[in-house]
């Protein structure tokens, strides 16, 4: 049976502790970065720009973000299988109702059937822009990985927000307030 050395020994400790100190360095540099990034009050989603991957709408036109350029824009993904999409699309509705032509609002159905999403559109009275995403090639390119999700677009395309989660109506309000309205 072979013995290890006492050299063989010092080396995997000599290893690990350096493997140790890259890692706690690493971990600095991190959060430093992220840091930056909340205290500048920018985030990390900030710099990223909304993705132009085309969307069908339910009246069967082809549509993208790019549509919507010059105009800040809430973008609502949503699905008829999403019970709290179904809460919140008619919060969103009424605070569409009352923004006017101040913020323009998009909703999203992602991978339903036209007919499902168009039930979806109808049931809630949604009566904003809506269109279709049945793969989730948008969904996914947004960076969304639950329903609902939300993303607040300024009008140069830039990503303010992804918020996950259901949004009441005061809460969307504030959002609208905070990213497009000067209303910290």
């Amino acid at each position: 049976m072979a013995s290890s050395s006492p050299l063989d020994r010092r080396t995997v400790a000599v290893c690990v502790g350096i493997a140790a100190v890259a890692a706690i360095l690493a971990g600095v540099v991190v959060s430093l970065v992220v840091d930056e990034g909340s205290e500048a009050g920018i985030g990390l989603e900030r710099t990223r720009r909304a993705p132009s991957a085309a969307f069908t709408r339910f009246d069967g036109s082809k549509g993208s973000l790019e549509d919507y350029r010059g105009r800040d824009v809430v973008v609502n993904f949503f699905s008829s299988t999403c019970v709290p999409c179904k809460r919140e699309m008619p919060d969103f509705e009424k605070v569409h109702r009352e923004a006017g032509d101040e913020v323009t609002f998009l909703g999203i159905d992602v991978q339903d059937t036209p007919a499902a999403g168009r039930e979806m559109v109808r049931v809630t009275g949604v009566t904003y822009d809506t269109g279709q995403d049945p793969a989730g090639t948008l969904f996914n390119r947004f960076g969304a990985t639950l329903l609902p999700a939300t993303a607040f677009v300024a009008s140069d395309g830039t990503i303010l927000e992804l918020h996950t989660g259901r949004l009441t109506a005061a809460e969307l309000r504030r959002k609208i307030s905070a990213h497009f309205l000067g209303g910290g």
